[in-house]
């Protein structure tokens, strides 16, 4: 049987087969994902499921908190396809450099601007994008990187693997500890300043607008077993 936040009970598909408790709603979360036996998804099944959440902001924001002690996170879905998960970061709090055991992966930025350090097979950093409110990236099963929130607002992400609960791996110590970003991409540099000045306005008016439908330690990104799922809850994991 599936876990699901009991948020998103609401906003899944329809079907004969799916539980009562589930049968209304939006399709923001179809039941291609929650099949209970283990299944793997494909990149655009994640990086549109992750898209679909972060538009639907009324799904969201009013769970999400942005804890100043720690990153924030809680799980959404929990199936044998997929595991999803929504992220709160403050300012200056990011993940350790990590690969996702071989899942694949893909995070959506509902609001706020986060960097990505990407780095190669030597788990050194080899270039730095960033991601404003309403981007979607997607990642491979090599896919090694570092999220950081460097800039003076607070973000928010929603962040899909398949298949799910695959124990990640760190860098050595002595590289994850550096925290040094190599020059954005031209591209990336050209964009900062819109993106930056589009967040710093949808804040100054509240909270910020998703405007498309556009991975650490002991949290979303660490291993966890497979059998005896916690329940889920809408506060701080542990």
């Amino acid at each position: 049987m599936p876990l699901i936040h009991p948020a998103l009970l609401q906003s899944v598909q329809p079907t004969s087969t799916a539980p009562a408790a589930i049968r209304a709603g939006v399709p923001f979360v179809p039941e291609r994902f929650l099949a209970d036996e283990p299944r793997e998804l494909d990149l655009p099944d994640l990086r549109d499921l992750v898209a679909g959440l972060a538009a639907a902001e009324h799904l969201w924001q009013p769970l999400v908190r942005h804890d100043p002690r720690r990153r924030w996170y809680t799980r959404l879905v929990l199936s044998g396809a997929v595991e999803v998960w929504l992220i709160g970061w403050c300012p200056g709090q990011q993940t350790d450099i990590h690969d996702h055991g071989g899942a694949l992966g893909a995070l959506a930025v509902a609001a706020g601007v986060l960097d990505e350090d990407e780095c190669g097979r030597d788990w050194s950093i080899s270039r730095t994008r960033q991601h404003g409110t309403g981007a979607v990236a997607g990642f491979g099963t090599d896919h090694v990187h570092r999220i950081v929130n460097r800039g003076q607002l607070r973000a928010t992400t929603i962040h899909a693997y398949s298949p799910p609960e695959l124990p990640l791996r760190y860098a050595p110590r002595q590289l994850a500890s550096l925290d040094q970003p190599v020059p954005l991409d031209r591209a990336d540099v050209a964009q900062r300043g819109a993106r930056s000045a589009a967040v710093a306005a949808g804040a100054g008016a509240g909270a910020a607008r998703v405007t498309t439908a556009a991975p650490p330690t002991t949290d979303p990104f660490a291993p966890r077993p497979r059998a005896g799922h916690p329940r889920l809850t809408s506060g701080m994991s542990v």
